[in-house]
């Protein structure tokens, strides 16, 4: 199944005020009560994952797996879209090995973890939010792994995740024959 377009009606979120300051932080980290909040906050770049996003989310994620009071964590996206994927001008240097660590922690993640995912969620994207213990999509969500439609063999564990979900779910997200 190919995807040839993006959804014409996207929702859009009101930004918070922290996320509209110029010098702004990667990843925005919260604690309220015993949930920990993790918000991409590139949305002028499509909260694409680059390696000081993929540092910063594992640093942050490494400190509540360890905390007693974090009882569980939230990932989401500032904006319009959850994330793009990979910052792919990088996907070859070295940034490359941290990505990896850090989809291969969340898989492995001990404390319930959860994605809330509203537009897109491209690639690295669902790498993101397919490993999570829950992931909670708006009506106006769309997931791809559009590199399966140019042949390449999906990374971050996709083939296996996408081929185990429910249904023909894997199918509609772009890993087709599974």
């Amino acid at each position: 199944m190919g995807i040839t377009s993006l959804p014409s009606t996207i929702t859009t979120f009101p930004m918070p005020s922290e996320v509209m300051k110029q010098n702004r932080e990667v990843v925005i980290a919260e604690e309220i009560g015993h949930g920990r909040v993790l918000t991409l906050n590139r949305p002028n770049n499509l909260n694409y994952v680059s390696e000081k996003v993929a540092l910063t989310l594992g640093q942050k994620l490494e400190k509540y797996e360890k905390d007693d009071n974090a009882k569980f964590v939230i990932l989401k996206g500032a904006g319009r879209t959850f994330s793009a994927g990979g910052d792919l001008e990088r996907i070859y240097d070295a940034s490359v090995y941290r990505i990896y660590w850090l989809f291969y922690h969340i898989h492995t993640y001990k404390k319930p973890h959860i994605a809330l995912v509203h537009g897109l969620s491209m690639g690295g994207g669902v790498g993101l939010m397919a490993p999570m213990k829950f992931s909670v999509v708006t009506e106006k969500a769309f997931c791809s792994t559009p590199e399966a439609n140019l042949g390449y063999h999906p990374d971050c564990g996709l083939s296996y995740i996408l081929s185990r979900l429910p249904g023909r779910l894997g199918e509609y997200l772009g890993l087709t024959g599974v």
